[in-house]
C-alpha cells in the first residue's frame, strides 16, 4: 500500500473512532453504514437514536435504544421521561404512532433534560448540546419514517 493509501486508511479509522465514542453527558453525531447516529453516554449507558436514510439504508426504520457501554448489551425495556412526556423504549418509527413518538422524543430531547429509567435504576440525561446535534423535523431531518 502506498504512503497516501496508508494515510487515508489511518484518517478513516481516526474519524470512525471519534464518532464511536461520545463525551460523557454530551450528544454526539456519527455516521455508520448508511445511518446517521445520535447518542449520549451517561453513567455507563448509551441512549442511541438510529436514523437510517434513504441514501444509506432505505428499508430500515429509525429507532431509539439504550445499551450498556461496557458490553454493548441492549436494555430490553426502558422509559425516557422528558418535558412531562414518557416514552417506552426501545421503539422504532415503523408505524404512525412510532413516527410520532420518534419525532416528539427528538424535539423534547432538544429542549430539556431527560431521565431514563430501566431495571430499577434512573439516570439523568442532560440536554447539554442536544439543540445543536439532534436534527429538527422538517429542516435537515432525513431519518426514515413509515409516513
Amino acid at each position: 500500500m502506498s504512503k497516501v493509501g496508508k494515510i487515508a486508511v489511518g484518517l478513516a479509522v481516526a474519524i470512525i473512532c471519534v464518532n464511536s465514542f461520545g463525551a460523557q453527558g454530551r450528544w454526539t453525531e456519527g455516521f455508520g453504514q448508511g445511518n446517521l447516529e445520535y447518542f449520549i453516554d451517561q453513567d455507563g449507558m448509551r441512549l442511541y437514536i438510529g436514523c437510517p436514510t434513504q441514501d444509506g439504508s432505505a428499508d430500515s426504520q429509525s429507532s431509539v435504544s439504550l445499551s450498556q457501554l461496557n458490553n454493548n448489551k441492549e436494555v430490553e425495556k426502558f422509559t425516557v421521561d422528558v418535558n412531562g412526556v414518557s416514552y417506552d423504549g426501545p421503539f422504532s418509527a415503523d408505524s404512525r404512532a412510532g413516527d410520532n413518538n420518534f419525532i416528539s422524543l427528538l424535539e423534547n430531547l432538544r429542549k430539556g433534560n431527560a431521565v431514563v429509567k430501566f431495571n430499577g435504576k434512573a439516570i439523568k440525561i442532560p440536554k447539554s448540546n442536544a439543540a445543536k446535534v439532534i436534527p429538527v423535523y422538517g429542516k435537515k431531518f432525513s431519518c426514515n419514517l413509515s409516513m
